[in-house]
């Protein structure tokens, strides 16, 4: 994996996004990409699941109420095909739900569905920061 440089602290740094409003989506992408994130965005959780290239992703971030596959399954069957990254899961639910705890469980984190980009890029660099020495250490 390329390291990240000074001047760009983000390079090199893969994010997968899913979210089922294309508006949402496409503006996080651009939000993020302009930030210097490497980003892959997909509709659903179906059609990340089906390209083998989010694998090598660091982070995930997902709109857990999207059809057919939802977050928490698509975190499972992604750690189950050997990803080591973080998810980051939007959703509107209380914070003693079973799925708060298993994605902390795992590092994960759960914010609000609604949440600002500012408290986005900071919950991604948490996320990315707290394990991207031993993502690197296995590549």
């Amino acid at each position: 994996m390329p390291a990240r440089t000074a001047l760009n602290p983000n390079a090199s740094v893969g994010v997968s996004l899913v979210n089922g409003d294309s508006a949402t989506r496409h503006a996080r992408q651009i939000m993020l990409r302009s930030l210097g994130y490497n980003v892959r965005s997909y509709a659903t959780c179906v059609a990340l699941l089906t390209d083998p290239r989010p694998r090598d992703q660091q982070c995930i971030i997902i709109d857990i109420d999207t059809p057919k596959v939802d977050g928490i399954d698509l975190l499972r069957a992604m750690r189950a095909g050997g990803w080591r990254g973080k998810g980051i899961l939007l959703a509107r639910i209380p914070p003693e739900s079973e799925v708060v705890r298993e994605a902390e469980r795992h590092g994960d984190k759960v914010l609000d569905h609604a949440i600002g980009d500012g408290r986005l890029i900071a919950a991604i660099a948490t996320s990315i920061g707290s394990g991207l020495e031993e993502w690197s250490a296995g590549v």
